[in-house]
């Protein structure tokens, strides 16, 4: 009789996004969230992988995006999304006033910020309290 392995989630690994123009993208996350670049492999089609944190990475995919960039809620929270958890808001918010570019705070009353990027992407930065 063979032993049952449960399934066990480490961690996330990485998340990916479509975006019309690769330079762009990694242009904004660069300036705005500070993901440095890593290494990539040759996938055949234009891309950047960013690190986020140690472990974990952005994958940026330069493909025909199959969600509409128009007509999205706002607020990125009423929508799908990629949350990060952060030190303080304050800095990204600085970065983003500095931009002009659009934000929302959390209806909830945590300290949260949303927004979108350059290809319609909803990211959310949360701080919590220890």
């Amino acid at each position: 009789m063979s032993e049952s392995i449960e399934p066990v989630i480490l961690a996330v690994d990485h998340v990916s996004v479509m975006v019309a123009d690769v330079a762009a993208a990694r242009t904004f996350y660069r300036d705005v969230l500070g993901f440095p670049e890593v290494t990539r492999p040759d996938l055949g089609f234009p891309g950047a992988w960013l690190r986020v944190t140690d472990g974990v990475d952005l994958h940026l995919l330069q493909l025909p995006n199959p969600d509409p960039v128009d007509g999205r809620p706002l607020h990125g929270g009423r929508d799908r999304h990629i949350a990060l958890r952060v030190e303080s808001t304050a800095p990204f918010v600085a970065r983003l006033d500095a931009l002009d570019w659009p934000h929302t705070r959390s209806k909830s009353g945590r300290d949260a910020v949303f927004f979108r990027d350059p290809d319609g992407n909803a990211w959310e930065l949360v701080s919590r309290p220890s």
